[in-house]
């Protein structure tokens, strides 16, 4: 078993702290479906790899369903170039371009992109 570096450890914590206040102030079902009957993970609508400073702001962090049964969950579709057609998406996206216009931007060209794919076919 890999040990867990002393500051890995807190940000652990830290993270544990702040997903028990998500579910403490807010429903538990996924906000890319409404569905309460699946499996849920926290979602970091602005991932942690390219973001750091937002990996503890709640605002940032959202519930998804995870892949069951051959279902694509709604945290796999969130990190594809098919976010657009969850439930949450609009949302999503006013809070990156509030906080990271260039990252707003990159995705936001992405999704346009593969709607306009989807649409010729």
């Amino acid at each position: 078993m890999r040990k867990v570096s002393k500051k890995q450890s807190k940000i652990n914590n830290a993270l544990k702290k702040v997903y028990k206040e998500i579910e403490l102030e807010r429903g538990k079902f996924c906000t890319g479906c409404n569905r309460s009957d699946l499996p849920l993970s926290h979602s970091h609508i602005i991932p942690r790899s390219r973001r750091k400073d937002l990996e503890l702001d709640k605002n940032n962090i959202t519930y998804h369903c995870l892949d069951m049964d051959g279902r694509k969950g709604c945290h796999t579709i969130w990190e594809s170039t098919q976010r657009y057609a969850l439930l949450d998406y609009h949302k999503n996206m006013q809070y990156i371009l509030s906080v990271d216009q260039e990252y707003y931007h990159l995705i936001n060209k992405e999704d346009i992109d593969m709607q306009l794919y989807f649409k010729e076919e």
